[in-house]
């Protein structure tokens, strides 16, 4: 594809700063959270990093290695040197954060508070125009195969520091995206993707589920086994 720079099996997400430069997160562990890479003895092996690109993605350079899996980026519109990332691991996995962005690889990093129940697999992380925080983790499964209540979205509204479970009864083992509604300028208005399990209580929980208060009700607006 003509980059340099990127070695690793998988891009999961990159976002764009005001000024051009591109951040990414990336890992060595495709599939992440498909039902073949929910268990931690086939996450806490990846290795992963934070890349950054002042060229549209053409050469890519290390902004932060944490030595695993790096699904998740986002950048924080109140504040131009703050950036987030989520990181996959059973005990060093988490958001971060950086509110020296300013200073490239020299940035330093702290790591977030997790949020009620979670066992270190974020999925994605949406920061809202007044600086609140918007997560959601993903599926997990036990050494036996088990599907563990420790999914979910969750709100922080002091940047990480604390967490409230907003979760939907049916996003408590395997939720998936979260999208802002772009037409809501007071963004209150969410939809959530859920995925369905098996082998007891994660069956029947997939579908697409909308909040119009900030998770504080949801609507199931259907049940698709896996949205």
């Amino acid at each position: 594809f003509n980059y340099s720079g990127h070695l690793f099996n998988s891009m999961y997400e990159s976002v764009r700063h005001p000024n051009g430069i591109l951040y990414a997160a990336v890992g060595s562990a495709h599939d992440l959270y498909q039902s073949t890479y929910l268990t931690d003895s086939r996450i806490d092996g990846a290795d992963g990093e934070v890349k950054f690109s002042g060229d549209n993605g053409l050469t890519w350079q290390v902004l932060r290695d944490f030595n695993h899996e790096v699904f998740a980026v986002a950048l924080d519109p109140t504040n131009p040197n703050r950036l987030y990332a989520g990181v996959v691991h059973s005990t060093a996995g988490g958001f971060y954060r950086t509110d020296t962005l300013q200073n490239g690889a020299g940035a330093s990093w702290i790591r977030l508070t997790s949020p009620p129940r979670t066992q270190g697999h974020p999925f994605m992380l949406r920061v809202l125009q007044d600086a609140s925080l918007v997560c959601t983790y993903s599926g997990h499964r036990d050494a036996g195969g088990n599907f563990m209540a420790v999914s979910g979205l969750f709100v922080s509204q002091d940047y990480g520091q604390t967490w409230i479970d907003r979760s939907d009864p049916n996003m408590l083992y395997w939720t998936k995206d979260i999208v802002i509604d772009p037409t809501d300028p007071a963004q209150n208005t969410w939809y959530v993707c859920v995925f369905s399990g098996w082998g007891g209580a994660p069956n029947g929980k997939g579908g697409l589920y909308r909040t119009l208060n900030r998770g504080l009700s949801w609507q199931r607006l259907n049940s698709l086994d896996r949205v």
